[in-house]
């Protein structure tokens, strides 16, 4: 129920309660309330599941789309990992190698929407680090080495969004570098520039690297491993 301010004559918003005798106040919720989180909820779901099994009418309506689909939510959702998570490697760099190396199934095109997409999946999830810097690093941080922490917040705090581009297309921590970065502020725009810039300059270098000179890195792991193992 809205009614009027009597001195600005904006209208306020009143919520009615039901109340008993010596009882505490409850809320009265209308049922028309919970249909959009419910319908939310439910067209989530039958999204995950759509994605997560193979089996329903859209793999027979458009199995191409339908895998290509996958392939991107899988790309995303190892961005994600690679991003927040503190790992010793990085899951999507790995991937990726996997896809650049083999020229004879992914041809350029479709390398350079590859690394296109990478680049936005990784931009997007450091921002979700650097936005939610003081609750993620609660819960992906406490592992991390002290030496690592302290040398990214050195970096930071003297080149600012210079270092974060550094941080992004070099070996140095990526993680630990987004999750710096939000707790000092940095400049915003220039944190999401500086994360876009230097990941498509590594992501572009490995896939020159690999294409450029014919390396295959399944058949040159193949080869190591009967080497070693017979």
């Amino acid at each position: 129920m809205r009614r009027k301010h009597p001195q600005t004559g904006l209208r306020q918003r009143h919520y009615r309660y039901m109340r008993k005798p010596g009882q505490d106040k409850t809320i009265m919720l209308k049922e028309e309330s919970l249909y959009k989180p419910l319908l939310v909820t439910f067209l989530v779901l039958l999204f995950a599941m759509v994605i997560v099994f193979p089996i329903s009418i859209f793999d027979n309506l458009f199995p191409d789309f339908m895998f290509f689909l996958r392939r991107m939510i899988s790309l995303l959702s190892l961005s994600a990992v690679a991003t927040l998570l503190v790992l010793p490697v990085s899951v999507l760099d790995v991937e990726l190698l996997r896809v650049f190396s083999r020229a004879d199934l992914y041809d350029d095109f479709y390398v350079m929407f590859v690394i296109a997409f990478a680049v936005f999946a990784d931009t997007l999830f450091s921002y979700i680090g650097y936005k939610f810097t003081k609750t993620l690093r609660k819960v992906f941080v406490r592992k991390a080495k002290k030496a690592d922490i302290e040398k990214s917040n050195a970096k930071l705090q003297k080149y600012g969004n210079l270092g974060m581009f550094f941080f992004a297309w070099t070996p140095l921590p990526f993680t630990l570098a987004v999750y710096t970065a939000g707790a000092v502020r940095l400049n915003r725009k220039g944190f999401l520039l500086a994360v876009a810039a230097g990941r498509t300059i590594k992501y572009s270098a490995f896939a020159l690297a690999l294409r450029l000179f014919d390396i295959n890195l399944i058949d040159f792991f193949q080869n190591i491993f009967q080497a070693v193992f017979g």
